[in-house]
């Protein structure tokens, strides 16, 4: 079972592009659905943005330096970028807000101008570019320059504040010195300190200056209908993958033949296609012949002979995973192919709990494989026989059969077939299947037959299949395409491990050939 997960759960590139072309509309419905939609969006729904930007011009003159011998206003000059994103964040602060809104007053329409801008600081110069966005192109251009004329003033304001908080204290330093001392040094330098910080006041600008004033832009920013398409589709393709390998991984039943085949390992004999709805009741090899399910049983019955060419098969085990995959329809389907190949066929209804090949034919159930084990009755006393010629549907539209005594072209040598259905259903089968005289009777149809067909329960769900495999010389194990889970796949490698009996290959049935990848590949090999 480990060794199964591990190469169940590694998914190669030719894999994944299986499960990408087997829900291939899965991918056109989510890529037209996404692109469609953006197309639409894009053209009618979303509403134009515009943007608009304005550039300052951080000077650095060095006034404060040459005249005070320090940087006043100023970082360092060895962090230029740090002084810029500095600056970039004074941008949006509340005082500058407030005074945007009262410039611009009613023309916001009640928007918050902070939302409307953006504030970067352009790499390798000392500029700042404020960008404005909205759906007004004149709006965004105001506001744009509106937030660099009121940052320059609210600037200018902050330096005229800190030189006027410098200049008091010297002010009232001289003035509180007497005038006997007006000649002294420490009055000379006050003096000159104070002219000093005046004449920086006088020659202040705050250091900025706007450089490229925001336009109205004559095109909108957004939507490009163009460049959305695009995206769109290439997210939607990204989308598409992932919700088909989100599927995948929900989905527990296999969906096609390298899922098997790289779970299991034994051939596949052959792949039934999905069989239509019989008109009659009868088997598909009977009604229609030469229908391509027909074939499939015809390529099993030839794979089935030559699969173990030393060997001599004479009793073969049909079992499946759980009900329902097939296997009583197989086994009846694979009888009438052998009969008309000129074999004697007998075939066993080995599960003595829910039978099902006496009411697929009508079949009396009264004597049967729980009688002769019980010994009520022999083996010969139990068998029904079935002409071929009587239940092959060959008639012309007024309904009559045949001619040539009933049997059509191309089965002149066909041989009756010999079925022994369960009979009354018996409180113990488990122990009727496994006793010896099962082996015994096993034993008594295979002298008097070419092959022997045996029926059996779902290996999954009772131990029956089991025992019955030490008592053949083969076994076939039937799956059904989408309905088989991917789960039970181990333990039918579990099971081929164990028993002690020649499991042949797998057959699997209602297989839909247009999404089965790799399907001529494992069926047309195995019939070479």
């Amino acid at each position: 079972m480990e060794e199964y997960s591990s190469r169940f759960s590694t998914l190669d590139l030719r894999g994944f592009l299986r499960i990408i072309w087997n829900r291939k509309w899965v991918v056109l419905v989510v890529v037209v659905l996404f692109t469609a939609a953006a197309l639409i969006w894009s053209l009618f729904i979303a509403v134009p943005l515009y943007q608009s930007s304005t550039e300052i011009l951080q000077r650095r003159t060095g006034i404060d330096r040459a005249l005070l011998g320090s940087d006043v206003f100023q970082q360092s000059a060895s962090q230029p970028e740090r002084e810029l994103q500095t600056a970039a964040e004074l941008v949006m602060s509340p005082e500058v807000e407030s005074a945007v809104i009262d410039e611009l007053g009613p023309r916001l329409g009640g928007k918050n101008p902070s939302d409307m801008i953006s504030v970067e600081a352009v790499k390798k110069a000392d500029i700042l570019r404020i960008t404005a966005t909205d759906t007004d192109p004149q709006l965004a251009a105001d506001v744009a320059n509106s937030y660099a004329s009121q940052y320059i003033k609210w600037r200018l304001k902050i330096d005229q504040d800190m030189l006027e908080q410098a200049r008091k204290p010297i002010e009232a330093q001289v003035e509180s010195i007497p005038a006997e001392q007006l000649d002294s040094t420490r009055y000379q330098i006050l003096t000159e300190k104070l002219e000093t910080i005046k004449l920086i006041e006088a020659m202040q600008t705050g250091n900025l200056e706007v450089v490229k004033p925001a336009t109205a832009p004559p095109a909108p920013v957004s939507p490009k209908p163009l460049k959305t398409v695009i995206l769109a589709f290439a997210v939607s393709l990204i989308f598409a993958a992932a919700l088909i390998l989100l599927l995948e991984k929900l989905n527990t039943r296999i969906r096609s033949i390298d899922e098997i085949s790289s779970a299991i390992d034994r051939p596949i004999l052959s792949i039934v296609p999905r069989q239509p709805q019989s008109d009659n009741g009868y088997p598909i090899t009977m009604e229609k012949p030469a229908s391509a399910c027909s074939e499939a049983y015809r390529l099993l019955k030839t794979n089935m002979e030559y699969v173990e060419p030393d060997k001599k098969i004479h009793t073969i085990m049909l079992t499946s995973p759980g009900p329902g995959e097939g296997k009583s329809t197989t086994i009846i389907n694979l009888a009438v192919t052998l009969a008309r190949s000129d074999r004697r066929v007998i075939v066993f209804e080995g599960d003595l709990r829910k039978p099902s090949v006496n009411n697929y034919l009508g079949l009396q159930n009264s004597l049967g494989i729980s009688n002769i084990v019980s010994g009520d009755c022999s083996l010969r006393e139990a068998l029904q026989m079935i002409e071929a010629k009587d239940i092959l549907i060959n008639r012309d539209p007024s309904g009559k059969p045949p001619a040539a005594g009933g049997q059509p072209a191309g089965f002149s040598n066909t041989k009756p077939i010999y079925f022994a259905t369960s009979g009354p259903i018996p409180p113990n089968p488990g122990e009727l299947i496994a006793s010896d005289k099962m082996s015994s009777i096993i034993s008594e149809a295979r002298e008097n037959s070419d092959y022997v067909l045996i029926d059996t329960p779902p290996l999954g769900i009772v131990g029956d299949a089991a025992s019955l495999a030490a008592k053949v010389d083969g076994v076939i194990i039937v799956l059904r395409m989408s309905q088989t889970s991917k789960k039970s796949l181990g333990h039918v490698q579990d099971f081929i491990e164990k028993i002690p009996s020649t499991v042949l290959g797998i057959v699997v049935t209602d297989a839909d050939l247009a999404r089965s990848y790799g399907y001529r590949k494992s069926y047309y090999n195995y019939g070479e």
